[in-house]
């Protein structure tokens, strides 16, 4: 295990790095550490619900819903003009100072709908003047809370710990999902959507690096699959939640119950004793690494064990300031930082444009939503065995080839058929998720292994940001753009950028087989004896 032992009489002294700690205790670990790791991730299962509720809450009704009129001045219309009735009202619109303005507002009819709608509420479901633009904006506006949580976290995850912060996600996530109950304002719902992002995207990624940093590299893939998988499930419950929950405002309400119920292990989970090594806290690593052992059932003390990890940590010290002189200072660390900004902000982009598109691309939305969750679970369950044979790197370069001539295959305008709305483009869009999902599941991983430990809050913060620039820009691209020019545009843009992402995988390192980084310095010396082949 590479521990030095010092003889010294009764008081032996040896000597430990984290990783062999860590490989100690997970060496034969019980069923209670499986399951302790398992529960870290609940976060990962509620979080779809909250981030494509807007998908199932503002469903635009269309031409066979009935309507009825509910004020004077519609019924007074009606009474003039008895056809109107059979009209659509999104077609019925009249100018105002040079503006087309519907005729007929929320205030004026009343939808016979299964499900009430914030875009009916709101007069966001006919596509007058900016409503399209004004609904996509609640779609991607958590995203921008996003960026804003992961730009906090960023400081957050490497200063108080990832524990705390992700207290500090789970009290933003579940108080503002829950006021979603009593909101009866568009402007008010702009708002909790915005913080929405901050706290779910805090709590997610602070417990996934915390996770991440309680295991050895050979168990880091998988529970990174299965986080992957429990995102991929939480579609079946957004679809129930959405289906079954025929209010909008109380769909807000189950998600903040699952909210609650899924993420209430933060409070209860042990800190990385990566964090306290980086802060120069041997005695608090010291009882994580111990609380940790407890819970595998490989108890052992640490009084006499010297963890070599502090010593590196103690020549530098850990702030925002330094951490952002060291990503200059050092070439390497910065270069394979960019690099993964521009994977996740590709992947962001055209993961949930897919995502919140499927009402378009699909059928039926709820169907479309299930599928997605099939072929989601099907690309992180092949992710783990393909990315534990053939390595992170050419895992990545594969799946992003992959992905890259679906989005071409997806051109062409055909129908599969002719009683049946499904064509190429919803086929291949479905079969291209997949590859996009593989992606995602394996950037997690790779951006957890590639960064070192003081910097790998600050990596994520910049990583995932990144891809919340690419989800908010995500649903504009696949709602808007493919209409107003050809779906080749967007489409093949996306094949074009996963092309390049595939390159940027090349020029990155395999971290599978490798001890983890603890400073910038560390990177510098693993990329200098890394060879590069496909």
């Amino acid at each position: 295990m590479g521990v030095k032992a010092e003889m010294g009489g009764d008081n032996d002294k040896t000597s430990s790095s984290c990783d062999e700690m860590l490989d100690r205790i997970w060496s034969a670990p019980s069923w209670k550490s499986y399951l302790a790791i398992m529960v870290l991730m609940g976060a990962w299962l509620a979080t779809p619900t909250v981030v494509y509720m807007t998908a199932f809450a503002g469903i635009n009704p269309t031409s066979d819903n009935k309507w009825t009129c509910i004020s004077k001045e519609c019924t007074d219309l009606v009474a003039n003009n008895s056809s109107l009735l059979s009209q659509f009202p999104c077609k019925l619109t009249k100018e105002v100072d040079g503006k087309t303005e519907l005729l007929l507002m929320s205030s004026d009819i009343e939808w016979e709908m299964s499900h009430s709608s914030f875009a009916v509420d709101f007069d966001l479901n006919c596509d007058v003047g900016s409503t399209r633009e004004l609904k996509t904006l609640l779609s991607s506006i958590f995203f921008a809370g996003a960026l804003t949580g992961l730009i906090v976290g960023g400081y957050l995850f490497d200063h108080i710990g990832r524990k705390r912060s992700a207290l500090v996600g789970y009290f933003i996530a579940v108080v503002i999902t829950l006021l979603g109950t009593f909101c009866h304002n568009y402007y008010f719902l702009l708002a909790i959507r915005f913080f929405q992002g901050i706290g779910c995207f805090l709590i997610a990624t602070s417990m996934y690096i915390l996770t991440s940093e309680l295991l050895p590299a050979k168990y880091r893939n998988y529970a990174n699959g299965w986080a992957q998988c429990l995102w991929a499930l939480g579609y079946p419950i957004a679809s129930g939640v959405g289906y079954f929950v025929k209010d909008w405002n109380y769909m807000f309400l189950a998600a903040a119950i699952l909210l609650f119920v899924f993420n209430i292990q933060v409070f209860f989970c042990i800190e990385s004793p990566r964090y306290y090594l980086m802060k120069g806290d041997a005695k608090s690593a010291k009882k994580s690494i111990e609380a940790l052992a407890a819970l595998a059932g490989t108890k052992f003390g640490l009084e006499n064990t010297e963890l070599v990890d502090l010593g590196k940590a103690q020549e530098r010290e850990q702030s925002f300031w330094q951490q952002v002189v060291e990503l200059c200072s050092y070439p390497g660390l910065l270069l394979e930082t960019s690099i993964l900004m521009f994977l996740w902000f590709f992947l962001g982009m055209s993961y949930y444009g897919f995502n919140f598109g499927w009402g378009s691309i699909v059928p039926n939305r709820y169907l479309g939503y299930l599928a997605a969750s099939v072929g989601e679970l099907i690309a992180y369950i092949s992710a783990v065995p393909l990315i534990a044979r053939i390595g992170r790197r050419r895992a990545m370069m594969l799946m992003f080839v992959g992905a890259a001539i679906f989005y071409l295959i997806a051109i062409p305008e055909v129908k599969l058929g002719k009683n049946t709305d499904w064509t190429l483009e919803s086929v291949s869009c479905l079969i291209g998720v997949i590859f996009i999902s593989g992606c995602f599941s394996g950037v997690y991983l790779w951006t957890a292994e590639l960064a070192p430990t003081s910097h790998r809050g600050f990596v994520f913060c910049v990583s995932s940001s990144s891809a919340r620039i690419g989800s908010f820009m995500g649903p504009y691209i696949f709602n808007n753009l493919k209409h107003i020019t050809h779906k080749a545009v967007p489409l093949g843009g996306l094949a074009v950028l996963a092309l390049l992402c595939a390159l940027g995988s090349f020029i990155l390192v395999e971290t599978g087989d490798k001890e983890t980084a603890l400073t910038g310095e560390d990177v510098v010396a693993r990329r200098k004896s890394y060879r590069y082949r496909i």
